[in-house]
């Protein structure tokens, strides 16, 4: 293998320490300017002075603007012709209410959308196994600083994150949450994503790939450690995905099988030792948020349940063009992917990502790493699909990017 780095694969490495940063901006006032974004917007600048790949790489950005004019158009059109009432949901932007068609939403939603392709296209075509340690190294910062706020905060009771910024709703920069375990008031890891569920979203793929790509053990726990202290249900069930990959996709061959028992008894032993404290995070992040359904503080638990059941009602109650192509991409925001890309994009829009996201997943003569892949395609999409409503981090992509290549 050639060890010399291009432009290209300098470019990915600077840029890929900042793919994983969803809370710090250049500019607090604009919630885009994410440093990540912003080299995103760069990057096809790079991509002009690789010949040989600029005209497939253009040609499909192409295609997702297509894409995404014909669902804008569609759906437009039918706004116009058919009255909807969205008094019922979440809308990204409430002052907006009473616009019929072409909201505001709709470009401001896009242009999140524009560097996740610019990211997904250069990883496409120019990802080289020379940026594995890079994208595992940046996965590990990630998760060392989520650990170290975590750890600050458990010794001086006050929070470290100094750096995060961004402005989402009311929340400057972070939203910060606190669980007790035993007499133990903890901060859950949120690290450098805002929020718990989204830092666990934007890890999960970090450390699967991480696994799969045989890196260091210590790195490998340091990652595994920081998702877990998240307390994050989302986590938890990515976890659970992954475990199903690993079972469902090892039928044939069944040797990686001891590992899990040797995982699970580990597992087991360290239960017994600190029971006490992880029954504590058991039952608020998981049992508290299944079964206290009346309580005001379980956002989760009351959300994420009530908004896929209502939204579904909503779509099935939507005359047919709505049904088949949404009202407009980025016009609400649920609690879960599934729910808000039924509504915005519709049935097909939603079959239709469902396809693109999926259609690499690898079910013949599979190795070590291409079980990672497919843990990582079906891990991030169910997740996404059920609690975190985020299309828009550039993680998703990364791998997705990276899949493709292939």
């Amino acid at each position: 293998m050639n060890n010399k780095y291009s432009i290209i694969d300098k470019y990915f490495i600077l840029w890929s320490f900042f793919i994983p940063i969803t809370s710090f901006v250049l500019l607090p006032s604009v919630k885009g300017s994410l440093i990540s974004y912003i080299m995103a917007f760069i990057s096809p600048i790079i991509v002009i002075s690789c010949k040989k790949i600029r005209k497939k790489y253009f040609c499909d950005f192409c295609i997702f603007i297509f894409i995404w004019l014909f669902f804008l158009m569609i759906s437009q059109l039918s706004n116009s012709i058919w009255n909807i009432n969205i008094s019922s949901l979440i809308l990204l932007d409430s002052n907006d209410f009473y616009t019929k068609v072409f909201r505001d939403s709709i470009f401001s939603q896009s242009l999140y959308l524009l560097p996740c392709i610019f990211l997904f296209l250069y990883t496409k075509y120019f990802y080289n196994e020379k940026w594995d340690i890079w994208i595992i190294y940046s996965g590990l910062v990630f998760s060392i600083i989520g650990l170290f706020f975590f750890v600050y905060f458990l010794f001086t009771g006050q929070n470290a994150d100094f750096i995060s910024n961004r402005i989402v709703g009311e929340n400057n920069g972070s939203w910060y949450q606190y669980v007790i375990i035993g007499n133990l008031l903890i901060q859950r890891i949120q690290g450098l994503s805002g929020e718990p569920s989204m830092y666990a979203f934007i890890l999960l793929p970090y450390l699967i790939f991480s696994i799969h790509r045989k890196a260091n053990k210590s790195i490998i726990f340091i990652m595994g450690l920081s998702l877990i202290l998240t307390t994050s249900t989302s986590g938890y069930l990515g976890i659970l995905v992954y475990l199903f990959c690993l079972l469902y996709f090892n039928r044939i061959n069944i040797r990686y099988l001891k590992y899990i028992l040797i995982s699970i008894s580990i597992c087991c032993v360290i239960y017994i030792i600190f029971k006490d404290y992880i029954d504590g995070i058991i039952m608020n992040a998981i049992i508290n948020k299944l079964t206290n359904l009346d309580d005001p503080n379980n956002v989760s638990g009351i959300e994420r349940s009530a908004n896929i059941y209502g939204n579904i009602i909503y779509w099935l109650n939507l005359d047919i063009m709505h049904m088949l192509f949404g009202i407009g991409f980025g016009v609400i925001r649920s609690t879960d992917l599934f729910s808000t890309f039924l509504i915005n994009i519709g049935i097909v829009g939603t079959i239709l990502f469902s396809y693109f996201y999926l259609k690499n997943i690898k079910r013949k003569n599979i190795t070590f790493k291409d079980i990672g892949d497919n843990s990582i395609l079906l891990v991030l999409f169910v997740v996404a699909m059920v609690s975190v409503p985020e299309f828009s981090f550039l993680s998703f992509w990364l791998f997705l990017g990276i899949i493709y290549h292939k």
